[in-house]
């Protein structure tokens, strides 16, 4: 028998000692009416008494509260600042800010990401900033979210590679809080940062020796450097900022997003390195706006496919966090193995 059925009973009882009570002191028209109203008001609190509640949940039931959930205990190790704020604090503020406007100060935000954006993996490859989606709650699913908008890996930098953000990290962002058309996020643009993480690639824990070896009788010179490298190297220049001399870098073409159009007009390409020929390494670079060999244009898009090794020689760059060749032709492709070449 449930909770309300015993309810139920409970008040049907008391109604019907009161009815008698008033059957054996009233006056007959009296006992008609008293009898009508305590037979109603049964019926009414019979009812509402085994109608579940909307708003307020059996022990342990948490439906209704989405973000009631039981979390996991936040991981130890992370560093969070005592000034940061959960993710319920950062949507009340934002919920007090005209459609448009911004926080002038910064906050530290922490929660767990929820999920990764649409187009994420495309943010990190392209620009290094990433899209996720933060929660109070370690588990299932809130609609109560603050969305990490554009932002940049730690110290600003770019993030290493998409996974480097995954659905259950604990993370603690930094940066101005906006509401964008009723939408609680970060202001874009590379504007905020990821300030610690639990994920251990945003850590730094890649193994840089996922190296798919140079193809037999590839022209690699030597002190050519990998994506690694490279990565690294960018990692110390300033926005705008390029290396002071050429340098060789090599790699698999992982993505070549070329167009016809480019290589009739222009005869560069454009396209991202790996260090390995399939997908076991995270770490890529963008390759820009380079000539074929010689800095000879480019005449066909089968000149550059994925999977080709390449050699490139030109300055390193990092520009607004993205790390690449400076283009314009200032960088060409020294060696490839690909058989249209």
């Amino acid at each position: 028998m449930s909770k309300n059925f015993s309810t139920f009973v409970g008040y049907f009882e008391c109604i019907i000692m009161l009815v008698v009570f008033f059957q054996r002191n009233q006056s007959t028209e009296m006992k008609s009416f008293r009898f009508t109203f305590f037979a109603f008001l049964a019926v009414a609190l019979g009812v509402t008494s085994c109608k579940e509640s909307p708003y307020i949940n059996s022990p342990g039931d948490n439906g209704n509260n989405l973000d009631a959930i039981p979390t996991a205990p936040i991981p130890t190790g992370i560093d969070i600042p005592d000034s940061a704020i959960t993710v319920a604090e950062a949507r009340q503020i934002c919920s007090q800010l005209a459609s448009g406007a911004t926080t002038p100060e910064k906050y530290y935000v922490k929660g767990w990401v929820q999920n990764v954006a649409d187009g994420h993996a495309d943010a990190v490859s392209g620009y290094g900033n990433g899209l996720f989606y933060m929660a109070d709650i370690s588990t299932g699913t809130s609609t109560r979210t603050f969305y990490a908008y554009q932002v940049m890996g730690k110290d600003g930098k770019r993030l290493p590679a998409p996974e480097a953000v995954a659905a259950g990290d604990y993370v603690v962002i930094y940066g101005n809080l906006t509401n964008y058309n009723g939408i609680y996020e970060t202001t874009g643009r590379g504007a905020a940062q990821i300030y610690s993480s639990t994920n251990d690639i945003f850590n730094g824990k890649i193994d840089t020796t996922l190296i798919t070896p140079d193809p037999e009788g590839a022209d690699v010179p030597e002190g050519t450097l990998t994506v690694y490298q490279a990565n690294a190297i960018c990692d110390t220049l300033a926005n705008g900022q390029s290396t002071p001399t050429e340098v060789y870098i090599k790699g698999y073409v992982r993505k070549n997003s070329t167009d016809k159009a480019t290589i009739e007009k222009y005869g560069n390409a454009n396209f991202t390195i790996a260090p390995t020929i399939d997908d076991s390494s995270y770490s890529t670079f963008y390759i820009y706006q380079v000539y074929g060999k010689n800095k000879q244009r480019l005449t066909s898009l089968d000149q550059v496919k994925e999977g080709d090794f390449v050699v490139v020689r030109g300055k390193l760059t990092n520009y607004n966090g993205t790390y690449e060749t400076v283009g314009r032709g200032a960088s060409y492709i020294y060696y490839s193995n690909n058989p249209n070449w």
